[in-house]
């Protein structure tokens, strides 16, 4: 429909001022609180002016309010020019354009604006229920411009719905090839986002105490999907980092962190150092943002991507921070030598180091013992045996002091994971055994509709490697030795009642459906992310192969360039049947009475009128005038009057003409 003026309608505005609450909501909590509060108020002001009250800022003023709004936005992140200010920078402009809103030109304009801010939705809210979000406010900005398309007049009666979905259901075959096979270049929501907002999770550094803080935390830290068969509980143990210094309280990591530059030649040296047993297991990583640039896996994992690397201490990590969520594939080997030849000086004296002073009590004890159990395995088992025989697990342990390690071992005797393995470690060394602690995840919750792990904050857990001749680096768990159900069924099963409170996801434990409710919700964002969010280049390059049977890159354009015909081929087809108005009954029965007549040798002339064709026919064939003229009559009653209540008699009378000229 054409428009009449150029004036915005009622209608236009009110699903200008919806669509545009609708795309600046998911925003609120990223930027400015100030930015939000203006935005109510100039679509609350823009609606009261179409009311007929208050008056439109001249431009002296419009021109002040945006350089108060630049200047507080240049305020409010500190003069920093990131993705979030830019975000901002953006929010600002779709809200003081509707100080100036006069026009239906200026609708488009917003409108298009509009579209680039449901843009910046997923760079904050990429799950499945953001997507459908934003495909509602989508849907919500486009049929704005359908009914900005309308005349003013014409508004009241008008759905924009139908034609929205005609539209929809037309461009989700493009949409799909273009996903499928166009080459993938990087998307919007994988842009990362330094906004200083802190993310829970490990950090780089163990004192007494952090493990058990992870514990009310049921975030997601990452999930993993298993090619095969999944590891039993007592193999997930999900490396993360290892800590060789130790102050006398805190332990962090020392001569093993110097892989930020990434040299392959740290990578080589690490794994030439690996004598990998038995089978290995292949998996899929789906790692959560957390702003660390460490990546998880299974013990001796090596990774099948070139932007990953291993450090020394067998550890995985890629030279940036994870800011958003992260997909890769690692190969494991659950049974390993590491190092089991020897050790460099360096290595010895960093997995020996221990604070010149402190802790007399555990040295001196370490020291007896290691004088009675010359043998390595045989000094552990008995630590194990000690610790087993008098140690209590609990989230809830008495706060230790400058002596930390003496204070746990012949005081308190109640601690978490990072008190036993801290504790162990300073106890070997002080032996003269080398020794580190490690820290990541163990366990995970299996997804039942999917079989996938679920790795969460309350997974978080410290362990310890001791190094034994000829066999290497070994794992050793002093947590299990004390509560053997914290590996075997997770940390909630290892809890008495008091402890169990503190645990994150309280309700999901105590509400078997609404527990079920989640594990269902969880595994559908998994699918999700994994074949739509997660569909990169490689996993790209192997569908088309497969599909194509080749990786050739003019496959690949000869299968767009096809498909994409084939639909807009398609789609014309129908545009063109669907504009065709249809054909009346009446007019396709006269149409076969011309062609009976024609074949007779009295074609109908172009443009020739049915009582023109009449009279001639008559003067031709006078035998047939009283029939013909008749039923031209009749044809005309009905096209011209608009009597259809004759059509029955009309048929009659090309039924009774037909069967004359046979």
């Amino acid at each position: 429909m054409a428009k009449t003026d150029s004036v915005i309608a009622g209608q236009t505005l009110k699903h200008l001022l919806v669509a545009q609450a609708l795309v600046l909501a998911p925003l609120v909590f990223h930027i400015p609180y100030w930015l939000s509060g203006l935005a109510i108020a100039v679509i609350i002001w823009r609606w009261v002016l179409h009311r007929g009250r208050g008056f439109y800022p001249g431009k002296v003023s419009r021109t002040v309010l945006a350089l108060a709004v630049t200047a507080l936005l240049l305020l409010s992140f500190s003069g920093r020019f990131g993705m979030e200010t830019m975000i901002s920078l953006l929010a600002a402009g779709f809200v003081l354009k509707l100080t100036e809103l006069r026009t239906r030109s200026h609708v488009y304009l917003l409108c298009f604006l509009a579209y680039f801010v449901i843009g910046t939705q997923l760079l904050f809210y990429n799950q499945l229920v953001g997507m459908l979000y934003s495909l509602v406010c989508f849907a919500a900005v486009t049929a704005t411009l359908l009914v900005n398309q309308v005349a003013k007049a014409e508004q009241d009666g008008f759905q924009p719905w139908p034609r929205l979905m005609a539209m929809l259901l037309q461009a989700i075959p493009i949409m799909l090839v273009l996903f499928l096979a166009v080459p993938r270049i990087g998307s919007l929501w994988t842009v990362p986002l330094n906004n200083g907002s802190g993310v829970t999770g490990l950090s780089d550094s163990m004192s007494p105490g952090d493990m058990a803080n992870l514990m009310q935390s049921n975030e997601v830290a990452f999930r993993a999907s298993f090619r095969g068969a999944l590891p039993p509980p007592q193999q997930r143990y999900w490396r993360a980092l290892v800590f060789d210094l130790f102050d006398g309280r805190r332990w962090s990591q020392g001569q093993l962190h110097d892989v930020a530059s990434g040299r392959s030649s740290i990578w080589n040296e690490a794994k030439g150092q690996l004598e990998r047993l038995g089978d290995s297991i292949e998996y899929d990583i789906m790692l959560e943002p957390s702003s660390k640039n460490w990546l998880y896996g299974l013990a001796l994992a090596d990774p099948l991507a070139e932007d990953i690397y291993m450090s020394r201490g067998f550890t995985l990590f890629q030279r940036r921070p994870v800011s958003q969520r992260k997909q890769y594939t690692l190969v494991s080997f659950l049974q390993y030598r590491a190092q089991p030849d020897s050790l460099s000086d360096r290595e010895r004296r960093s997995a020996l180091q221990l604070p010149d002073e402190g802790n007399e009590q555990t040295r001196s004890r370490a020291r007896q013992w290691a004088a009675e159990e010359p043998d390595v395995q045989a000094l552990v088992d008995r630590f194990l045996a000690f610790v087993r025989s008098r140690f209590h697990y609990t989230l809830q342990p008495a706060v230790l002091g400058q002596e930390s390690v003496d204070e746990f071992l012949f005081t308190t005797q109640a601690g978490f994971c990072e008190h036993f393995a801290g504790s162990f470690v300073f106890f070997m060394r002080a032996a003269g055994v080398p020794a580190r602690v490690v820290v990541g995840y163990q366990g995970g919750e299996v997804n039942p509709h999917e079989g996938y792990l679920t790795v969460r904050q309350l997974d978080a857990h410290a362990w310890a490697e001791v190094w034994i001749e000829g066999l290497g680096w070994q794992r050793i768990d002093p947590t299990a030795a004390v509560a053997p159900q914290r590996i075997d069924r997770g940390v909630e099963f290892s809890l008495d009642d008091s402890d169990a409170q503190l645990l994150g996801n309280a309700m999901g434990r105590r509400f078997a459906l609404w527990a079920n409710w989640q594990l269902q919700w969880d595994a559908l964002n998994y699918r999700w992310h994994r074949w739509v969010m997660g569909y990169d280049a490689d996993t790209q390059k192997q569908f088309l192969s497969k599909l194509l049977g080749g990786s050739a890159s003019w496959r690949s354009v000869v299968a767009v360039i096809a498909a994409l015909s084939l639909i807009l081929l398609l789609i014309f087809v129908f545009l063109f049947f669907q504009r065709r108005p249809p054909v009346a009954v009446e007019i396709k029965m006269y149409q076969r009475v011309c062609a009976k007549l024609a074949a007779a040798g009295i074609p109908r002339y172009d443009g020739e009128g049915p009582r023109k064709y009449s009279e001639r026919v008559s003067r031709l064939r006078p035998e047939l005038a009283e029939d013909f003229t008749h039923l031209s009559t009749l044809i005309e009653r009905i096209r011209f009057a608009g009597d259809r209540s004759i059509l029955p008699e009309f048929q009659q009378a090309v039924r009774n003409f037909l069967r004359q000229l046979s």
